[in-house]
């Protein structure tokens, strides 16, 4: 059986019970997050460490299936704790922030290290407590079902800016990338991103299935290591090859062409049947207007959408990249994906690989 074979026959299995590790310096916090978590009868807390050297010790000794990890911690702080665990005990990590400008930073430094997803953490008020309730449920329900051992760190550069010989128009022959990503994303867009090849690639139409600040928050992130421009989708823009145009979850794009210039009309999802969604129209207009310069990108990920769209860019000509599942988080996406498009189409490639398809590279 091959590797991506295994991956997938195992990618749904998981405890029934979710055994959870909290860890934070504040005791109220930590009664807070445990008080979340076991309102759902299929999580338990397994315990709480109120600092790092603490949450190592228990770690040793007490199981449990993922970390939720404070990323501010007097003493041994959140990312040194978090590369102890990924060196000595390996388990999925979900990153606890307050998500300033400067924690904004630190939370993204830890997905390079092995973490997860992150959770911005909420205020004292019992209404925001309540309010990040089962979205912070839902992520550590996801994030215990990846796979930790595809998690690795990433050495990034910093680029600096200068003026790229990219044109403003398309003239015709390049890609049109529409890409996808959602649990595990945030690491496959880190390694992919960074190995773009500016002066050949075509645009990039990225879809996360995050909120709208956190995704400025990662474009702001993410561009200083980028060798192409990135920036957020608005409603209107021009299409233009060798840039990365960001959307947040639950948003569409259709193509017009308005005086020999491609435009994206952006949306807000449409309600259709089955598992259809956002990813499903960008695809279905990208496919329509772009025939055989489509290409759908599947990385890693649980949020399932684009089996319908991706079996009409491959009617159309066009092609579906896949990541190998496994090297992804979470490997769900594109496991399902492979199934439903054998026989059909659909490569399942590496990150790299990607990124030099990407690139005009074959």
């Amino acid at each position: 059986m091959a590797s991506s074979e295994v991956v997938c026959a195992r990618s749904g299995d998981h405890d029934e019970i979710t055994k959870v590790l909290v860890v934070d310096d504040s005791p109220m916090m930590c009664r807070a997050i445990e008080n979340i978590l076991e309102q759902d009868p299929s999580i338990k807390v397994a315990g709480c460490a109120h600092s790092g050297r603490e949450a190592l010790d228990m770690l040793q000794e007490e199981p449990c299936d993922i970390c939720t990890l404070d990323v501010h911690m007097p003493g041994m702080n959140g990312i040194t704790v978090l590369k102890h665990i990924m060196v000595k005990f390996p388990r999925p990590t979900l990153m606890v922030s307050a998500f300033t400008a400067d924690g904004a930073k630190v939370t993204f430094d830890a997905l390079r290290y092995g973490a997860v997803d992150f959770f911005q953490k909420p205020s004292a008020t019992r209404e925001d407590i309540e309010a990040q309730g089962e979205i912070l449920r839902s992520k550590v329900k996801s994030a215990a079902r990846v796979q930790v051992e595809a998690a690795r760190y990433l050495r990034l550069k910093l680029v600096g800016r200068k003026e790229r010989s990219v044109p403003d128009h398309l003239s015709g022959q390049e890609t049109v990338n529409v890409i996808a990503a959602s649990t595990g994303g945030y690491s496959s867009l880190l390694s992919l991103l960074p190995a773009i090849d500016a002066e050949n690639a075509g645009p990039l139409l990225v879809s996360m299935a995050i909120a709208p600040d956190v995704l400025q928050a990662f474009i702001d992130y993410v561009s200083s290591y980028c060798p192409i421009p990135v920036e957020r989708l608005e409603d209107g823009q021009m299409l233009k090859p060798g840039r990365a145009y960001f959307m947040c979850k639950g948003e569409c794009v259709h193509f017009e062409q308005k005086g020999g210039n491609w435009i994206m009309n952006v949306s807000r999802r449409q309600d259709l049947p089955g598992e259809e969604g956002p990813v499903d129209l960008t695809l279905f207009s990208a496919s329509e207007n772009f025939g055989d310069r489509a290409c759908a990108v599947f990385l890693s990920g649980d949020d399932i959408q684009g089996i319908t769209g991706s079996k009409e860019i491959l009617r159309n000509g066009g092609s579906v990249l896949i990541q190998q599942p496994a090297t992804c988080l979470s490997p769900d996406v594109p496991c399902r994906l492979l199934a439903e498009l054998d026989g059909v189409g659909g490569k399942e490639v590496s990150v790299h690989q990607i990124a030099s398809i990407i690139s005009g590279k074959k």
